[in-house]
């Protein structure tokens, strides 16, 4: 018992001798170094940037336009999902924005976008039956609880013509 004692006492003389306890220190600190333990490798919303490709787009009447979301400047190892969908023109209540296989609860006069199963960051939208331009955005929002409004939002959008 007393020799257990010695060796847990951090600066004895005896445990810097001791390659094996040398070698355990050395690694619990590069653990907390991988970590990202004073890295500085904290989000700062001020980084966070969204992009939406293709930014313009020309489609027809009933026609359909692939968008690829992207999200650059959040820590490494984090995730990269948008948090919504949107399309500027239609009514602020609609439900436009879907998952795979689900019919939006509209109305939704200027398009409909569905969600790829399990990728937030590709949709599909579908243009509506009459022409315009209509802007599709992807957000990301920033929340330090969920309960309640995000402290940052970031937007990405692709202006879409719907031809005749």
């Amino acid at each position: 018992m007393a020799n257990l004692r010695y060796e847990l006492l951090p600066f004895s003389r005896r445990s810097t001798r001791n390659p094996e306890r040398v070698l355990y220190v050395l690694a619990f600190i590069g653990l907390l170094v991988s970590a990202g333990c004073g890295t500085g490798n904290k989000l700062n919303p001020n980084n966070v940037s969204v992009s939406v490709s293709p930014t313009t787009a020309t489609t027809s009447t009933n026609g359909q336009v692939p968008l690829q979301a992207t999200v650059q400047g959040l820590p490494s190892g984090g995730p990269t999902s948008v948090s919504l969908w949107t399309i500027t023109e239609n009514p602020s209540d609609a439900d436009c924005a879907t998952d795979v296989g689900i019919i939006p609860k509209g109305p939704c006069p200027a398009g409909t976008i569905q969600i790829a199963s399990g990728d937030e960051l590709t949709v599909t939208y579908f243009a509506p039956s009459t022409p315009g331009t209509n802007h599709v955005n992807a957000e990301w929002e920033d929340f330090v609880n969920l309960t309640g409004p995000p402290t940052a939002i970031k937007t990405g959008t692709s202006v879409i013509s719907v031809s005749p």
